[in-house]
């Protein structure tokens, strides 16, 4: 019995450690071959994550993802681009959307109309139309299947004519949108937003530091990056001031009361072609490194929902309530168009960093491209590895080390005899040998015959020299080819 207690604590401790967070989730974007990616959702629930946008609405997807998440996961669904303009007719193109997603609709929170944002301050009044028609049409025809989904469109930043400061802020566009601003409220449907915190701290990072682009300022030690003076509001994360700025747009054409979701929100952990590129604001992917994309998502991940200044007059004016997030993207799986790595796991699944506590988990590796080999470059790599990692490590070293001495072991000895072969040819070296014999022992002779005539030199020369000497060095005789040609003619 006592046993069991203690399995049924430790269960209860892994279920509260695992409890996700409410308003997280990721954008799982389609790979090439590949419906659904198990073991990024697998671990990304680890991290908390119980939530996941898709770019398409295919039944089938919306089961896999909710299999790999687990109890109690959330799914948002999109119509893609190319199918907008027929679904927006009507009829069996609508119907298709919500047959599919008919029999898992417990699990859906909302259909995306389109997954590119539409342009605001070009106000393309066609695309706006078919945006309003679509939305009215799948709204229509899930009803009528019993499966009423909430129905909305992501737009991005574009839409507003100025976003600082937020007071300031109003829609480029106001006109053609309120079709769609009508049928949310109608519908209860939240306004979705897509926002870029990245893009915003490179096009002004003279304004902008990435502290406050990156939830690294703390209210209770740390000044506000900036006060807004219309509203009296402070502003320590860059993300609060873009969200109010499209809160604020929204009261002012009279539609404060919208929910607001943020399909699209993220920090790339760097280039595709390396990994960590360094923080140089005029470098190439600058800023996209893992600490300050871990950092991002940890960020938004303790918010849990708070999100926004505590403008008074705001709070009056628009709701506030908790906003749900979608992190850009689960993995680096999908091709990345912008050049930047934006996965919270590698292409394979494995963790990049860790939402939770906001640690880089990824080894420090970087391509051939820029490679650093230098013992500064490998200990800073190194530097926030795992000891197994850096004993694997050593050990491959080791062992390729081991690899290329035996190869090179055995080049020399297959070039050796090569080596010891002497350019000339055998009768030459049998010619000379005879030669220098020959004229060692007539020096003798003559040293017997006529000691006097000789002098104390030439008898350390010759005399005292070991015959063998010659034949074991003939490329080195004192003889040359010449001369031994001319004796070997006597």
């Amino acid at each position: 019995m006592k046993r069991l207690l203690l399995l049924a604590a430790a269960a209860a401790g892994w279920t509260r450690q695992k409890k996700p967070i409410p308003n997280l989730g990721v954008v799982l974007r389609p790979r090439e071959g590949v419906t659904s990616r198990p073991s990024t959702l697998r671990r990304l629930r680890g991290e908390g994550v119980a939530r996941v946008k898709l770019e398409t609405y295919g039944a089938r997807e919306v089961r896999e993802a909710v299999a790999n998440l687990g109890v109690g996961s959330r799914v948002a669904v999109s119509i893609p681009d190319a199918e907008v303009e027929d679904v927006s007719r009507g009829g069996a193109a609508a119907d298709r959307v919500c047959a599919a997603i008919k029999s898992v609709h417990e699990h859906v929170d909302g259909v995306l109309v389109g997954v590119t944002p539409p342009s605001g301050a070009g106000a393309d009044l066609k695309r706006l139309a078919q945006i309003a028609n679509a939305s009215r049409s799948v709204s229509k025809a899930c009803s009528n299947l019993n499966a009423s989904v909430p129905v909305t469109t992501a737009f991005d930043l574009n839409v507003l004519r100025s976003s600082y400061p937020p007071s300031a802020s109003l829609f480029a566009a106001p006109g053609p949108l309120r079709e769609i601003l009508d049928h949310l409220r109608e519908t209860k449907a939240p306004f979705a937003i897509q926002l870029d915190p990245y893009g915003a701290w490179r096009s002004s990072y003279y304004d902008v530091s990435l502290d406050f682009a990156t939830f690294a300022l703390d209210p209770s030690r740390d000044r506000p990056q900036f006060l807004d003076d219309g509203s009296g509001a402070q502003y320590y994360a860059l993300i609060d001031a873009m969200l109010d700025s499209v809160r604020w747009a929204l009261a002012k054409e009279g539609f404060g009361d919208l929910d607001v979701v943020i399909t699209r929100v993220g920090w790339p952990s760097g280039l595709v072609d390396t990994v960590n590129p360094p923080p140089a604001a005029d470098a190439p992917g600058a800023g996209a490194t893992l600490e300050l994309a871990a950092s991002f998502a940890h960020g938004l991940g303790k918010r849990r929902g708070v999100l926004g200044a505590s403008a008074p007059e705001l709070q009056k004016n628009v709701n506030q309530g908790y906003v749900v997030a979608y992190v850009y993207e689960a993995d680096d799986g999908a091709p990345a168009p912008d050049g930047l790595r934006w996965g919270v796991c590698g292409q394979q699944g494995s963790l990049k960093y860790s939402i939770r506590t906001g640690a880089v988990v990824a080894p420090r590796l970087r391509t051939a491209s820029t490679a650093c080999l230098g013992p500064a470059c490998i200990r800073k790599r190194f530097s926030h590895a795992k000891q197994h990692d850096v004993e694997m490590a050593a050990l491959g070293v080791a062992v390729g080390a081991l690899i290329l001495g035996v190869a090179a072991f055995v080049a020399i000895l297959s070039i050796q005899p090569a080596q010891a072969r002497s350019p000339r040819s055998p009768t030459q070296v049998e010619r000379i040998m005879r030669v220098a014999n020959q004229r060692a022992e007539e020096n003798q002779r003559a040293a017997r015959a006529a000691p006097s005539l000789l002098k104390p030199q030439d008898l350390l020369r010759w005399g005292s020299r070991p015959l063998m000497t010659v034949a074991e060095s003939p490329g080195a005789s004192d003889v040359e080819g010449s001369e031994a040609g001319s004796l070997k003619k006597r």
